[in-house]
C-alpha cells in the first residue's frame, strides 16, 4: 500500500517501523490496536523492507504499508557489508521523504534490521522514537538505536534486557489479546477431541531444523497412544513433512502457515517452538512448551528467552545443536503422557504472562508522542 488515504492525511500519525518476523510484527500490531482504542483519531501506518507477512497483516486491518529498503547492519562478508551500507543509505533517503510527507508524531521501532533506516531518519527530523524490545537481550538494531530513542517498552526486567533509552518501562511483551477469544476446535483441523494435541510452530516461515527432526521422529511419534499434532512448517518444508507424517500414520494437520493461529493455540495441549518474542503468546495462553532457540539469533537472545521460561518451570530448553529425533520424541512423549506435568508447566506459563503489556506500551507511546502536541 502507498501513501495515507485522504481521510487520514491530517490525522496524527503513529508510524511503526520494522516487523519482518511475527516475533517483531505482532507486538507492534498489538500496540497499534491499543493506541487506536485509546486515541481513535490516531492514524496507524507500518513501514519495512516489503516482506509478505507485514504487508498482508496491514492490508487485513486497512493500514498503509510503506516499503523502505533495508539490510542487516552487521555483515562479515565485505561485499555484503558494502551493499548493505548502500541499501540502508537508500532506505534512509526514502524514509526521510516519507517522514517529510506524512509528518508522524512518533516512530515505533518494532525491532529487526528493517526498522533501522526509518528510525535513524526520524532522529534527523526530530520525530520521537520509541523502541519495542521483545527479548531478554536486545537485538543489534535496538542496541544501536537505544541512545537515540526517547523511550522503550521492554519485555524482561534486568539491565541486560534494556536498550540505552532515555525512558524505559518494563511492560512485558505486547501480545494480541484477541488470542484469548478462541476455543478448542479439533474438528477444524481434522483431529479428535479425546486425544492430547501437540503443536509444532517454528515461526511464520517455519524452522527447518525442527521440521527435519519431526520428519525423522514421525514413526515414533505415531506410536504415542492417544496423541495427535498440528504442525506449521513454512512453505519450503510443507510437502516433505506432510509426506513423512502420512507414511508414518501419525494423526496430524500439516500446514505451511496457520492463519489465524488462535484456533490452533486454543486446541493444543503443548507446543514445540522457537523462543523469539512470540513465546509470550504461549505465556498468555498458558501453553507448556519445548523451546528450541534459533541458534543464529542476534546476541543469542532466543536462548536467553528460553532460559528465563525454563527457570520458571514453564518450558523445556532444547538447544538446536541438541535437537535430535530421539530427544524430541522423548520430550514430546513425556508431555503427551503426563497430564500433571502439563498442568504444572501451564500454571508456570500463566504466571509469566502480562495481559496488559500492549496497553501499557500504547500509553507509553502516546506519552512519548506528547499526545499529538
Amino acid at each position: 500500500m502507498g501513501d495515507l488515504d485522504e481521510s487520514n492525511r491530517y490525522d496524527p500519525l503513529i508510524l511503526f517501523a520494522g516487523g519482518k518476523t511475527g516475533g517483531h510484527l505482532y507486538p507492534g500490531i498489538a500496540v497499534a490496536e491499543e493506541i487506536k482504542q485509546l486515541e481513535p483519531a490516531a492514524a496507524i501506518a507500518f513501514c519495512g523492507a516489503g516482506f509478505d507477512l507485514p504487508k498482508r497483516e496491514c492490508e487485513k486491518r486497512g493500514w498503509p504499508y510503506h516499503e523502505i529498503p533495508a539490510a542487516p547492519i552487521y555483515q562479515t562478508n565485505p561485499i555484503q557489508l558494502i551493499m548493505g551500507i548502500f541499501l540502508n543509505i537508500k532506505g534512509m533517503l526514502r524514509a526521510a521523504a516519507l517522514l517529510k510527507r506524512t509528518r508522524p508524531k512518533l516512530v515505533v521501532c518494532c525491532g529487526g534490521y528493517d526498522g533501522f533506516p526509518v528510525s535513524l531518519a526520524a532522529r534527523f527530523y526530530s520525530v520521537p522514537i520509541m523502541l519495542l524490545e521483545q527479548n531478554a537481550v536486545p537485538g543489534l538494531t535496538n542496541r544501536v538505536l537505544g541512545p537515540l530513542s526517547d523511550s522503550a517498552a521492554v519485555a524482561f526486567p534486568g539491565r541486560r534486557a534494556r536498550p540505552a533509552s532515555r525512558r524505559i518501562i518494563v511492560t512485558g511483551n505486547a501480545v494480541r489479546t484477541e488470542l484469548l477469544s478462541y476455543r478448542p476446535d479439533q474438528k477444524k483441523f481434522g483431529l479428535e477431541s479425546d486425544r492430547v494435541t501437540g503443536m509444532v510452530i517454528g515461526g511464520s516461515a517455519g524452522a527447518h531444523s525442527i521440521n527435519l527432526a519431526v520428519i525423522e521422529a514421525a514413526p515414533e511419534l505415531a506410536k504415542i497412544d492417544g496423541f495427535q499434532m498440528i504442525i506449521q512448517t513454512g512453505e519450503n518444508d510443507r510437502d516433505a513433512v506432510g509426506k513423512a507424517v502420512e507414511q508414518a500414520g501419525l494423526k496430524a494437520l500439516v500446514s505451511a502457515y496457520l492463519d489465524p493461529i488462535g484456533p490452533a493455540y486454543a486446541t493444543c495441549d503443548f507446543a514445540v517452538a522457537r523462543s523469539g518474542g512470540s513465546v509470550f503468546e504461549l505465556a498468555l495462553l498458558g501453553i507448556p512448551a519445548i523451546l528450541v532457540p534459533y541458534p543464529h539469533a542476534a546476541a543469542d537472545h532466543q536462548t536467553a528467552n528460553a532460559r528465563a521460561f525454563a527457570r520458571a518451570g514453564a518450558a523445556v530448553l532444547m538447544p538446536d545443536r541438541e535437537l535430535t529425533a530421539e530427544r524430541l520424541v522423548g520430550e514430546i512423549r513425556r508431555l503427551a503422557t503426563d497430564e500433571k506435568l502439563r498442568r504444572g508447566m501451564a500454571a508456570a506459563m500463566k504466571r509469566l504472562r502480562r495481559p496488559d503489556a500492549a496497553l501499557e506500551a500504547a500509553k507509553l507511546a502516546l506519552e512519548t508522542a506528547g499526545r499529538f502536541r
